[in-house]
């Protein structure tokens, strides 16, 4: 039957229409689904203009490939040219595919690389962090033959309110600051992503050295994390920058970070002080845009480009003076 008996029959037509669309409908969106979970952690897929760029040319491609067959009798061709048509342009169509592939496993290839390179800078620093901490210990242990030494000659000399005094204000003091500090960095052990725990422990042991107020909550082991591991590692980095340097601008020099699951949710929560907000909340993401000054914004720039190709993840930046507060709540995927 030709095509214009086929469409002469009005429920024949109908009818294959509708089923032909209900086809289309159905495979491309289980295509689209399995390309997503194949593909979106690939970075290549947020770059709009190689997107654009793809799209049209494959829209223009099929066109042709369309209208050489629909039209190729009517202009006169034979079956033999329009067949010679339709291999050539299935062939384009197979070299098209080929080279989607060897694209996406070189990007494939570089991400883990340059995810790789993250992970041994993120140990680097954390074995830079474990070093300096080392070095705190020795100073400790030699500041604690000095006490002891001074401790020694009150009790020779029989200068009980001398003791109590040295005691109360710089034997007792020193001592609740470093059960505090102890206990705050023990929680972060239970992070079990190395590069992740490594990161997050190098900046809030830094905030500490600066004299910011550090709380510390995560009280269950940190598992699963839902999302990449890098990229979360990356966004907290962006968090915890952004975090210390406007807490250090401030009085009451506060940051607290927390790591927690509810049901089916990992919660991280990241508040630190802030001065008043010179811009509004919601640009503060625009790149350029800051509450530090001009030529600033990149980081949250960034990180919204990181957590735009994950649909599990809500992210969540609120004010409330005078705390700033970055939230990211992360939905295992069923």
């Amino acid at each position: 039957m030709s095509t214009e008996n086929w469409f002469s029959h009005e429920k024949l037509a109908i009818g294959f229409s509708v089923f032909y669309c209900i086809f289309c409908g159905v495979t491309t969106k289980l295509l689209g689904n399995f390309l997503h979970l194949r593909l979106k952690e690939n970075e290549l897929l947020h770059e709009r203009r190689l997107m654009s760029g793809l799209f049209a040319y494959l829209v223009v491609l099929t066109s042709l490939f369309i209208l050489n067959i629909s039209y190729g009798g009517a202009l006169g061709y034979s079956y033999g040219v329009i067949a010679l048509s339709g291999i050539i342009f299935l062939s384009l169509f197979l070299l098209t595919v080929f080279l989607l592939l060897e694209i996406y496993e070189k990007a494939l290839q570089i991400q883990q690389k340059k995810s790789q390179l993250a992970q041994f800078e993120n140990l680097q620093l954390y074995t830079k962090k474990i070093e300096e901490s080392y070095g705190a210990m020795r100073r400790f242990k030699h500041d604690y033959l000095n006490i002891l030494t001074t401790l020694e000659l009150f009790i020779k000399e029989g200068d009980l309110p001398g003791l109590k005094e040295y005691y109360f204000n710089k034997i007792l003091s020193a001592r609740h600051g470093l059960a505090a500090s102890d206990t705050k960095l023990e929680s972060l052990s239970r992070i079990e992503n190395t590069e992740l725990k490594s990161l997050v422990s190098s900046k809030l042991i830094y905030s500490m050295e600066l004299g910011i107020h550090t709380d510390i909550e995560v009280k269950e082991p940190v598992g699963e994390l839902f999302i990449d591991s890098l990229d979360l590692a990356r966004v907290l980095g962006i968090f915890l920058d952004n975090a210390i340097e406007a807490a250090l601008e401030t009085d009451e020099k506060g940051l607290r970070f927390c790591m927690v699951y509810t049901d089916d949710v990992l919660k991280v929560i990241i508040q630190n002080t802030s001065k008043p907000l010179t811009v509004s909340i919601y640009d503060l993401n625009q790149q350029g845009i800051s509450g530090k000054g001009e030529n600033r914004g990149i980081g949250l720039f960034n990180a919204e480009k990181l957590l735009t190709g994950y649909s599990n993840v809500v992210w969540d930046t609120v004010y409330e003076k005078p705390w700033f507060s970055q939230r990211l709540m992360i939905t295992r995927c069923n």
